[in-house]
C-alpha cells in the first residue's frame, strides 16, 4: 500500500475481532475503504477465535503434547472453516456500504472444503482427477481403489490445509506405500504435521492412512504430472481479479511438490517452452473460467499440473488465498503489488454490481 502511495493498512486479527467485533467499523471512519482477508494461519489464538465463531468448543491452551512443536496438530478443521466464513460474513454485514471485501464467505467455505471444491471444479468442466467415494480405512479404500481399477491415490484431509495431512498412497498386492508429511501418535491416535515427507511401508502405512481416513478425508486418483529432468511437477497460478497473473514451477523428487515440503522452486516459463501453446492456453483459460465464478474474491490460487506427455492439465486444488509466492513477478510487481495495482478496476466492477461489502 505504501509503495502504491496509499495509507499503511490497519490491522485487526481474527481474535481481536472476535472479541470485539463493532472494532472493526472503527477502522473505516469515513465509510469507504477495502477490508482485505488474510489466511488465519496456524496461531492457536487464531484457532480459537474462529471455534468460537463456529460455536465450536473451544482447547485450552497448552493441549499440544510434551515435546511436540505448538500447532503441529491435524484435526478435522470443518470448525475453523466454518468460523473463518462466519468471522468474513460478520464483517461483512459489520462494513460500511461504501467498503470493499476482498473475500466472499460462500466461496471461502467452499475452497476450505476440498471434496466440495474438487465438485465443483468438475462441474464447472475443469479436467480433475477422479475421485473415490468416501471411506472409513484402508481396507475399504483398497476395496474402492479395486473396483476403480486404481492402484494409487491420494488421501487429503477435507479440511486441511495445503498438503499438511496429504498422503499419496500406492498399493501392489498385498504391499501399500505412503508418503505424507503425517505421523500418528500412539496412543491417543492423533495426527501430527512433521514438515517433512516420510515414506512408510506395510503396518506404518496403514496405521497412518486409517488415522487420515477417520478425520473425514477425500480421495482422488493420483494422476501421473509431467517431469522435467525426471521430477515431477506443477504450478501454482494466481488469479487476480479474474485473469491469472503470477506462476511459479514447483518440482520435487516425488508426488507432492509443495515447497514447504522439499519441492523446488523453478520459473514457469521452463513448463511453458515445453508445451504446446494451445495447451497451456487452455489451462490458463480454465483458470480464468472457475476464478469467474468467485466474482466477490479479489483472487484465487489453483494448484494445476500438465499431465504426461504436455498436452492436457489437471486441476487438484484451489486456494481462497495462496498468494505468498516469492520472488516471481508479474509485469514487473509481486502478487501484493498486482493487487494493489488492480484495486481500482476490480472495486469499480464491485460497485456497479452492488457488491460493496
Amino acid at each position: 500500500m505504501v509503495r502504491a502511495g496509499l495509507p499503511p493498512a490497519r490491522i485487526l486479527d481474527y481474535a481481536s475481532f472476535a472479541e470485539a467485533p463493532d472494532r472493526l467499523g472503527g477502522l473505516f471512519p469515513e465509510g469507504r475503504g477495502l477490508l482485505r482477508f488474510e489466511s488465519p494461519g496456524g496461531d492457536p489464538r487464531m484457532r480459537r477465535a474462529l471455534l468460537r465463531l463456529a460455536g465450536a468448543q473451544e482447547e485450552e491452551p497448552g493441549q499440544e503434547e510434551p515435546g511436540r512443536e505448538a500447532g503441529t496438530r491435524l484435526r478435522p478443521d470443518h470448525a475453523v472453516q466454518t468460523g473463518l466464513a462466519a468471522a468474513i460474513g460478520l464483517a461483512r454485514r459489520i462494513l460500511p456500504p461504501g467498503v470493499v471485501a476482498t473475500h466472499d464467505p460462500a466461496a471461502v467455505a467452499l475452497l476450505y472444503d476440498k471434496r466440495a471444491c474438487h465438485a465443483a471444479m468438475r462441474a464447472a468442466g475443469l479436467p480433475v482427477p477422479r475421485a473415490l467415494p468416501p471411506v472409513n480405512d484402508v481396507t475399504a479404500l483398497r476395496e474402492a481403489m479395486r473396483s476403480a481399477g486404481l492402484s494409487r491415490a491420494f488421501v487429503k484431509p477435507r479440511y486441511g490445509s495445503g498438503a499438511a495431512g496429504i498422503a499419496a498412497l500406492a498399493v501392489a498386492g498385498g504391499d501399500i506405500v505412503a508418503i505424507s508429511s503425517a505421523e500418528h501418535a500412539p496412543g491417543d491416535g492423533t495426527l501430527h504435521h512433521t514438515h517433512r515427507l516420510r515414506r512408510l511401508r506395510g503396518a506404518g502405512a496403514v496405521t497412518l492412512v486409517d488415522a487420515i481416513l477417520a478425520q473425514d478425508a477425500h480421495v482422488e486418483h493420483w494422476v501421473p504430472k509431467a517431469a522435467i529432468g525426471g521430477r515431477p511437477c506443477d504450478l501454482r497460478v494466481l488469479v487476480v481479479g479474474g485473469e491469472p497473473a503470477h506462476i511459479v514451477l514447483r518440482l520435487a523428487d516425488g508426488p507432492i511438490t509443495n515447497l514447504d515440503l522439499g519441492g523446488r522452486r523453478a520459473e514457469a516459463d521452463i513448463l511453458r517452452a515445453l508445451a504446446p501453446p494451445a495447451a497451456w492456453e487452455a489451462m490458463l483459460s480454465d483458470c480464468r473460467r472457475f476464478a469467474a465464478r468467485l466474482p466477490d474474491n479479489l483472487h484465487v490460487a489453483f494448484d494445476v499440473a500438465l499431465t504426461v506427455g504436455l498436452r492436457r492439465h489437471v486441476f487438484f486444488e484451489a486456494n481462497a488465498f495462496g498468494d505468498l509466492i516469492r520472488r516471481v513477478s508479474h509485469a514487473g510487481c509481486d502478487p501484493y503489488d498486482w493487487q494493489v495495482a488492480c484495486l481500482p478496476a476490480w472495486i469499480a466492477g464491485r460497485r456497479a454490481v452492488g457488491c460493496a461489502a
